[in-house]
């Protein structure tokens, strides 16, 4: 199946640039090495290839800079059977490198691919811990005096078991790609770039200065290291104890009925960062499961702490899914404006099956989708996504409410454990007031 999405195209980059290359040629790799797109996980970095994620048909996840290596191995530890890339470049190599060198000393089996391009493309042009020496930047005017770090024999150095560099700027270099990917443990390749924003222009680089550069430092391109060491995640659950044996992260078993009749059932919650949003998802997809129902998520929301919207949409089914959020939902949960100018486009498509609960004194588009207002006055804004939820689930009980209380008494914080709880039985039965239409 095609890993990029035609519709997500044209790529964002600057005309010339690598990027698009790379993309292309992690897309053929997956084909090559036929990944399933429902066990494949591309983490993305800060920076222009960050905006990667929306043009790949898998899992995806968008961080904090450097810390892609971090994110990547969670969800290998997690879940070992996941084909985990990493897609970060120069910059966030320099940003994280403490993360990225223990990924590699470990031998954790995540597949990291930095676009070096030599700068940060994205801010400016600065320099990074790849900038060429003598190379102008904005932060290096006059020329850089540093050394360049070789990321490629960092790793190395490191224990890294898999390790390669190629340059990005002609096709082909797919194939290396894939065996890094075939790989049972953790994978470098280290792919030199051009950026034609930036870069190239201060300093009258082109393509050819690439080759020159390898050679200048004694660099080659190829497999520079390939070797085996038992892998990190898998060796922690074949410890020789059965003390010792890493028991599953949660336990997800099924102890409810769903009572979903549709094939599936799409949600979303929309309101701002700091309201639980997220973590109220979370909760209902674990109860959800817990209820038969399979589940993918979606979590949107800006780079930024405590300020912006969120936004969770969920998908219910009765047989695995495929994908989340490609059909307009069966309900929309509103809290507040940052959310709704988050779903605002989306509520003139919705069926007039569908249904919208918001919070009161929001004015919505008009839509064919019926309307309930909910009064949220006395309960903790922190907890007006888990009041909503409840609302919902009250109203559409695809799975047992019960599921869901069920979940929250799992908590640890117990302050926290009783302001959910509480907010749920508020939510269940809190008084609305009913709309024929958007308002």
């Amino acid at each position: 199946m095609p890993f990029i999405d035609p519709a997500t195209k044209p790529y964002p980059f600057c005309p010339g640039c690598s990027h698009s290359l790379v993309l292309d040629a992690i897309a053929k790799a997956l084909e090559a090495v036929a990944a399933d797109p429902r066990r494949t996980v591309l983490v993305s970095d800060i920076g222009c290839v960050g905006l990667a994620d929306k043009h790949f048909a898998v899992h995806t996840f968008h961080g904090l800079h450097g810390r892609s290596f971090t994110y990547a191995s969670g969800i290998k530890l997690a879940r070992p059977d996941l084909l985990v890339l990493v897609l970060v470049g120069d910059g966030g190599c320099g940003i994280g490198g403490h993360h990225l060198i223990n990924a590699a000393r470990r031998n954790i089996g995540i597949k990291v691919l930095c676009c070096n391009n030599h700068n940060f493309g994205m801010t400016g042009g600065q320099h990074s811990v790849t900038t060429h020496c003598g190379a102008k930047t904005p932060t290096t005017p006059l020329g850089a005096v540093e050394r360049p770090f070789d990321l490629a024999a960092l790793v190395t150095a490191a224990g890294g078991t898999f390790v390669a560099r190629a340059k990005a700027v002609e096709k082909g270099f797919e194939a290396l790609i894939a065996q890094a990917f075939r790989h049972d443990g953790f994978a470098f390749v280290d792919l030199w770039e051009i950026c034609t924003a930036h870069y190239m222009p201060a300093n009258a680089y082109k393509k050819s200065a690439l080759e020159a550069r390898l050679a200048a430092g004694g660099l080659e391109t190829g497999v520079l290291r390939c070797t085996a060491f038992p892998e990190y995640a898998q060796s922690l659950r074949i410890q020789p104890t059965a003390e010792a044996a890493v028991a599953a992260p949660q336990d997800l078993s099924i102890q409810w009925s769903h009572r979903l009749e549709a094939p599936t059932y799409g949600l979303v919650i929309a309101g701002s960062a700091g309201m639980k949003i997220l973590s109220a998802a979370g909760r209902v997809a674990r109860a959800a499961i817990r209820s038969g129902l399979w589940v993918s998520a979606q979590d949107d929301f800006p780079v930024t702490v405590q300020s912006g919207h969120a936004l969770a949409t969920l998908q219910f089914g009765r047989e695995p899914l495929d994908a989340v959020g490609s059909q307009p939902p069966d309900a929309v949960l509103i809290l507040s404006a940052e959310g709704l100018r988050e779903v605002q486009e989306v509520l003139p498509q919705l069926a007039p099956t569908a249904w919208i609960l918001a919070v009161e004194g929001l004015a919505l588009p008009p839509s064919p989708a019926p309307v309930t207002r909910l009064a949220l006055a006395g309960i903790d804004r922190l907890s007006w996504a888990m009041a909503a939820v409840a609302q919902w689930l009250q109203r559409r009980p695809i799975f047992p409410l019960e599921a869901l209380r069920a979940e929250l008494a799992l908590l640890s914080d117990e302050r926290v454990r009783a302001a959910q709880l509480r907010a749920l039985e508020c939510g269940a039965g809190t008084p609305v007031a009913e709309g024929a239409t958007a308002t």
